[in-house]
């Protein structure tokens, strides 16, 4: 139930930050569009979304180097205690997996820009 809780709320944060983005900009007195927009063209969407690749690729990783230095740790000083010893596998494989998010978020920076510059 929790587990339900947690990710309805998680979803209503995300979808209603989206909200900003669905707003029309109004026209403005002098007859211009009024936007003043920094994305004037599309590789200022592809440098948008390299930055945010790069970012992800670097949060990802601090998180896995983090989750490896946990792992150790727990795995050194469980002893005979099986459950600790379960606790660092989980926590390596969770290191795992933050690093082939991090890898996936550079390639897929990668394949948003190439279809960009192709179109």
């Amino acid at each position: 139930m929790k587990k339900i809780v947690y990710g309805m709320g998680t979803l209503l944060v995300v979808f209603s930050m989206t909200a900003p983005v669905f707003a029309q900009l109004g026209g403005g007195e002098d007859g211009s569009n009024g936007s003043d927009s920094p994305i004037q063209s599309t590789q200022d969407v592809i440098d948008i979304i390299t930055n945010i690749a790069e970012l992800a690729f670097q949060v990802f990783f601090i998180i896995a180097v983090l989750f490896i230095l946990f792992a150790a740790y727990t795995y050194l000083t469980a002893g005979d205690d099986a459950s600790k010893v379960d606790k660092a596998k989980v926590s390596l494989k969770n290191a795992v997996i933050a690093i082939v998010i991090a890898l996936i978020s550079t390639g897929a920076a990668t394949i948003i820009d190439e279809f960009l510059r192709n179109n």
